[in-house]
């Protein structure tokens, strides 16, 4: 143990001495709070569960905004509540499934009668449904085309023109695979999030010894046909009156490095989810795709989308992501992060509110001013006294900073019925991406970029129309090889189809 130096003497000295003690003191407590912090932070991400959701009552449960006094009203009659309860059991059959019979009936024998021997009457039947499976199965589609020829000319010897019909237009010339296979690829791969050496095994089993190469030229192939209708969903969702916007890291084998998917989500007008695969993260990915765009953009409050807003887009903030930054603080100086996530907690519930009463048009404007404009406005006001206090290299201080710099954004979505409080759909429309991301790992070059855009948007934008994959992919598959160049293809987007398809 270092042995202590002898104190001086002066009262004075010892006084600064005290003070420079309790500065370097207040000092190390805050390096061992940062340090503690993320240490926990870290053994969360990697050892525990990483939901946002708060499980239990906090000390901020009974936050609610300041409202008037209502008028005294007549005290109501007590009446009895009655308690829905969750619904618990087995889930209903499927009704719409295709039946086969299997009759299983008396020999003669057994329909004689033990007493007397006379034949019983049959009165009715007995059904006991189970639901039952058969494998999938491979086959070959053959186009039988009769050849005509005309005798005659043939006699006379003159020039013989054989006829017959010419096949219908493929999706891939002299290819092997019909639109129905191919849609099986593309709905195995992108929809189910099977990697191609999975379905080299599984189609083995089938009859067809295939290598994942070919399998993964037919599907870039299947993009080159969709194209088209990519291109015809992106120029909708840049009509959007507001979209959102957000992106996510993929591995890029050749060259060796981190591509970036970005999803673009249009409106309710525009029901249309489409990605841009780009090998980096640069703001000139963005500028390019939503170039001229003057809507709103929900977003982070990412730096590579400021050249759209001075161009004219507007900024609309995602409560998404401001409470991130403050549940990961809660841990550290909890008392004031969970305070912000009480408020953030009371925004939501108005939103939760808005939903429940059905409300449309200007009424969610005003019932947004009403309720959620007193909550924003004592936040701000919290917000302006908390940003001086905050350590701005702790989890708490960077919450506090993002808050107070996304601040004008994050209270845009009040005054328009048409936008959000956050970015959620964007979210949304990336999480199965990262389910096919663990599965299939990576996308092997360049080239592939391009043909994984077309695939993952059609499989985004059908999920959101509630579209049966494989039946709306062949039937494009099978449509437009024989449309022209140019053509019209509105009748073939999944909303269109969706309508045109459904019942009478």
């Amino acid at each position: 143990m270092t042995p202590i130096p002898p104190l001086p003497t002066d009262a004075a000295t010892l006084q600064q001495m005290v003070r420079e003690l309790l500065g370097t003191i207040a000092e190390l407590r805050a390096i061992n709070a940062k340090q503690s912090e993320r240490i926990d932070y870290l053994t969360r991400m990697h050892f525990g569960s990483r939901s946002e959701r708060i499980e239990g009552p906090t000390l901020f449960d009974d936050f609610t905004p300041p409202e008037p006094l209502p008028e005294p009203e007549p005290e109501p009659v007590e009446e009895e509540v009655v308690v829905k309860r969750k619904g618990h059991g087995r889930k209903p059959k499927p009704t719409n499934l295709p039946r086969e019979r299997v009759e299983l009936d008396l020999t003669e024998a057994e329909k004689a009668c033990p007493c007397c021997g006379d034949l019983r009457v049959h009165i009715g039947d007995e059904v006991t449904s189970r639901l039952d499976y058969r494998p999938a199965c491979l086959f070959y589609l053959d186009f039988v085309r009769p050849t005509y020829i005309c005798r005659g000319c043939e006699q006379k010897g003159d020039n013989v023109q054989a006829v017959q019909r010419p096949l219908p237009p493929e999706p891939i010339a002299k290819g092997i695979c019909a639109p129905g296979l191919l849609s099986h690829l593309i709905v195995s791969k992108y929809v189910d999030h099977l990697p191609l050496y999975r379905l080299e095994s599984i189609l083995g089993r089938l009859g067809w010894k295939v290598s994942r190469s070919t399998l993964c030229d037919q599907v870039m192939a299947c993009a080159a046909v969709l194209s088209p209708v990519y291109e015809l969903m992106c120029r909708l969702v840049r009509q959007s009156f507001a979209l959102h916007a957000d992106d996510t890291p993929i591995t890029l084998l050749n060259p060796f490095c981190t591509a970036y998917a970005w999803v673009y989500v249009g409106d309710a007008f525009h029901p249309y989810t489409v990605f841009e695969l780009t090998p980096g993260r640069k703001q000139e990915f963005p500028e390019r795709f939503l170039k001229n765009y003057n809507g709103y953009i929900h977003a982070d409050g990412y730096a590579g989308y400021n050249p759209l807003y001075a161009a004219g887009a507007t900024h609309v903030g995602c409560w998404m992501h401001a409470r991130r930054y403050f549940f990961e603080a809660k841990d550290g100086e909890s008392a004031k992060a969970h305070e912000a996530l009480a408020r953030i907690r009371s925004l939501y519930a108005i939103e939760a509110e808005i939903k429940d009463q059905k409300l449309i048009g200007d009424a969610v404007v005003a019932y947004r001013r009403e309720r959620a404009g007193p909550v924003l406005d004592a936040f701000a006001e919290w917000l302006a006294s908390e940003v001086p206090r905050a350590l701005p290299k702790s989890k708490y201080g960077e919450a506090i900073i993002y808050a107070s710099r996304q601040w004008p954004t994050l209270t845009k979505y009040i005054h328009d019925h048409r936008l959000h409080i956050d970015n959620g759909p964007a979210e949304q429309a990336i999480r199965p991406l990262a389910v096919g991301r663990r599965n299939w790992l990576h996308i092997a070059g360049v080239g592939g970029l391009r043909s994984a855009a077309v695939l993952l948007s059609l499989v985004a934008s059908i999920k959101r129309n509630a579209v049966p994959p494989w039946d709306y992919l062949k039937h494009l598959l099978t449509v437009l090889p024989s449309r022209t160049a140019g053509a019209d293809l509105t009748d073939l987007l999944p909303d269109a189809w969706t309508n045109a398809t459904a019942p009478s």
